[in-house]
């Protein structure tokens, strides 16, 4: 990808329909047809599902994208459009890494702390069967109590964090309106 100021990204994602190419490429994460892609802009344009746009509809958004808006994209090397084919693809650096709003924070894999729970819940059982000093009067329900307990709070958690991960996500279709 070509190293574009910000202000000339800006410049070129000032126009929704180019943030709608980008959005619904990165969706798709594939190669679109400028027929499909331009049934789906025109969908989102006129507030109606895909299979409800009218050809006339369709026409106008694929001659606008045809003439002005993939010439762009593809001029700032954010697009690659086969005019063979007529298919069009993010190129690869943004398909793989995207742009700030399609990237979300880097995150801890949740198995890590539910392991790191049955390790603990292995160790206090271990060391009141063993009969370790300090952990022999601690009963068997304390142990059950403290990692079902433990497991709930990760539980809540990880449906907290997902949560808003999903809110978030919704962010990025909001910036293309």
């Amino acid at each position: 990808m070509t190293e574009l100021s910000k202000d000339e990204l800006f410049r070129i994602l000032s126009n929704s329909r180019r943030r709608q190419i980008i959005y619904f490429l990165h969706r798709e994460g594939d190669a679109l047809s400028l027929k499909e892609l331009a049934a789906m802009v025109a969908a989102r344009e006129n507030g109606t599902a895909v299979e409800e746009v009218t050809d006339e509809e369709r026409q106008r958004v694929y001659i606008s994208l045809y003439q002005t808006h993939l010439p762009k994209l593809e001029s700032a090397d954010l697009v690659n459009y086969d005019d063979e084919e007529r298919t069009v693809r993010l190129v690869s650096d943004v398909a793989r890494r995207g742009f700030f709003w399609m990237q979300s924070e880097p995150t801890t894999s949740w198995s890590l702390y539910y392991a790191g729970v049955g390790v603990l819940g292995w160790i206090l059982i271990l060391a009141v069967w063993l009969g370790l000093p300090g952990f022999v009067l601690l009963p068997w329900s304390a142990i059950a109590a403290f990692v079902s307990t433990a497991l709930l709070v990760l539980v809540v958690a990880q449906y907290l964090v997902e949560e808003r991960m999903d809110t978030a996500d919704g962010a990025f279709e909001t910036l293309v309106e």
